[in-house]
Order: C-alpha cells, then sequence, then structure tokens
C-alpha cells in the first residue's frame, strides 16, 4: 500500500473514489456534485495547511483523509487538526497514523475529528489509536429531507 499526499494529477481518481463512496454514505439522499467536489480537492492540494492524503493499492485509490489545520476561534496564535473527509475501505489506521505525523510536525497542539457516518466502528477505530470521545454529533433533518 502507497500513502502519500494527493497531487493534481490524482484529482481524477479522487473524485471516482468520492462519487462511489457516497452513493452508499448516510448523505447519499443529497446529490453529489462533482464540480463542488472538484473544487474542495483542488483547494486541499494547493494549501499548505492542508493535507490531501491518499492511500493507494496498486492503481485504485482504497482511501483519503484530506485534513486541514484551524485557528482556534478564542486564540488564533494556536491550532489543531481537524479532518474534512476521511473515507477507507482498508487502509484507515494507516492513513490516520500519517494524518497524525503531519498534524503535529505542522503545529497543531490536538486532532479534533467528528464522525458524521453514524458508523460506530469509525469511533472506536479513532479511539483504539488513541483519541478520546469528548461529545457527541447531533443531527436534525428538515421535515422535507
Amino acid at each position: 500500500m502507497e500513502l502519500r499526499r494527493a497531487t493534481y494529477e490524482d484529482t481524477k481518481d479522487i473524485l471516482a473514489y468520492m462519487e462511489a463512496y457516497h452513493k452508499d454514505s448516510n448523505m447519499s439522499a443529497i446529490p453529489y456534485d462533482k464540480l463542488s467536489c472538484a473544487q474542495i480537492v483542488d483547494h486541499y492540494i494547493g494549501h499548505r495547511d492542508c493535507y490531501p492524503l491518499i492511500a493507494k493499492e496498486g492503481d485504485s485509490i482504497i482511501g483519503l483523509l484530506f485534513g486541514s489545520l484551524e485557528p482556534y476561534f478564542f486564540n488564533k496564535k494556536y491550532m489543531y487538526a481537524t479532518d474534512l473527509m476521511f473515507f477507507s475501505r482498508g487502509a484507515g489506521p494507516q492513513l490516520w497514523r500519517k494524518y497524525k505525523e503531519w498534524a503535529f510536525s505542522m503545529g497543531a497542539d490536538r486532532i479534533i475529528m467528528g464522525v458524521s457516518s453514524g458508523d460506530e466502528r469509525v469511533g472506536s477505530l479513532l479511539e483504539a489509536l488513541g483519541m478520546k470521545s469528548t461529545g457527541g454529533m447531533y443531527v436534525l433533518h428538515q421535515e422535507s429531507s
């Protein structure tokens, strides 16, 4: 397995992976918009404070973790790392460990991640990797959703 920072040349494969993953996600009722996703991928690839990490097996992407550094709203001199998206089919722990190395090497004092998939295995994985559960995520759907 290869773990590395994504490049612009990976964009087409990343978008295909994201679209396939979206079809079975708990967000599938919201249409996948390739242009929106392409803009996000482009932003993360092009910015120093972002880390678009991919895992590949041969020519296929098997996971991605897009993370960034963010200032605390109450003290912009300090930063934390967080993820925008973390999907994997077999490379989760490896992606997370590489992301952790990047985050702390860039000056983050902690990593804060949420689990929006509803998959309890994800929270269990993050706890097994050393993270602590400190709250929860709550969702309210509009009646028509």
